[in-house]
C-alpha cells in the first residue's frame, strides 16, 4: 500500500478519481437509507468480521472531502484491526442533521452490507465532528470511542451509554472558534464518560495540512481505551 504522501500526490494528479482511492485499497459502495442512496468509502481490515472505524469529513462530506479524510485523517499504524468506513454526502445532505431513526437505519444498513462486529470508533472533523457526536448520541451501543478533530455537541444530552466511552477532543492551535467548541463539549462531558481528554494540534488551523501525522492522535485514543481495560 502506498504511503500517505504518495496517495496525496495521486489525488492531486487524478483529481480524486476512483483509481486514486483504489491505490489505498479503498472501494466505493452504497447502501439505501429511507429510500436515499448513500455511498461510502470502505477499506476493510481483512475478510473477517471486525469493528468499524466510522469517519465523517467536514462540510457536506462530498467525495473529494472523503478522499482527503481517508488520506489525512485516518490512521496508518493504529486501529488496523478495524474496517474504515467513510460516508460520502452531497450538497444539502449533512450527516450531523440525521435524526435518531436515520442514524440507526444507516448503521443497520452498514452492518448488513459489511462484516461489522462489536462496538466501533466514530471520528470526524468540523461538521463531521458534529456528526460523530450525533451518531454516538443516537446509537450509543454502536460505539465505544469518539475522536473529533474538531467537533461540537449540537444539543444532544449526554447518553448514559457513554459511561465507558473514551472521548478525545482535538483542535488546531490556529482555530480559536473550534477550540471554544471543544472546550464547551469537554465541559458537558466531564464526569459523564469513561475517559476524556483534549489536545491542541500545534500549528494547525481548522483543517490539518496534508503533511500532518495524525497517527499519534489515534495512538492517544488507543491508550485511553487501554486505561479503560480494553
Amino acid at each position: 500500500m502506498p504511503t500517505r504522501r504518495a496517495f496525496l500526490t495521486a489525488l492531486a494528479t487524478l483529481g480524486f478519481a476512483p483509481d486514486a482511492l483504489a491505490a489505498r485499497g479503498a472501494a466505493i459502495r452504497a447502501v439505501e437509507v429511507s429510500g436515499v442512496r448513500v455511498p461510502y468509502l470502505v477499506r476493510r481490515a481483512g475478510s473477517g468480521r471486525a469493528p468499524m472505524l466510522l469517519g465523517f469529513g467536514g462540510g457536506d462530506a462530498n467525495r473529494g472531502i472523503a478522499a482527503y479524510y481517508d488520506a489525512v485523517y485516518t490512521p496508518e499504524a493504529v486501529y488496523r484491526d478495524h474496517h474504515v468506513i467513510l460516508p460520502i454526502g452531497d450538497p444539502g445532505r449533512y450527516f450531523y442533521r440525521y435524526d435518531n431513526a436515520q442514524v440507526r437505519a444507516f448503521l443497520d444498513a452498514l452492518r448488513a452490507a459489511e462484516p461489522v462486529a462489536g462496538r466501533g470508533v466514530v471520528t470526524g472533523v468540523s461538521n463531521g465532528g458534529r456528526a460523530a457526536l450525533r451518531f454516538a448520541a443516537a446509537a450509543p451501543e454502536a460505539f465505544r470511542a469518539i475522536l473529533t478533530m474538531p467537533g461540537a455537541l449540537i444539543g444532544d444530552p449526554v447518553p448514559e451509554g457513554w459511561r465507558d466511552y473514551a472521548v478525545l477532543l482535538a483542535h488546531g492551535t490556529e482555530d480559536p472558534r473550534w477550540e471554544a467548541e471543544s472546550a464547551r463539549a469537554a465541559a458537558a462531558l466531564r464526569g459523564r464518560v469513561g475517559a476524556l481528554e483534549r489536545v491542541a494540534l500545534a500549528g494547525q488551523g481548522h483543517v490539518v495540512g496534508p503533511g500532518y501525522d495524525i497517527d499519534p492522535l489515534y495512538a492517544r485514543l488507543r491508550a485511553m481505551e487501554a486505561r479503560l481495560g480494553r
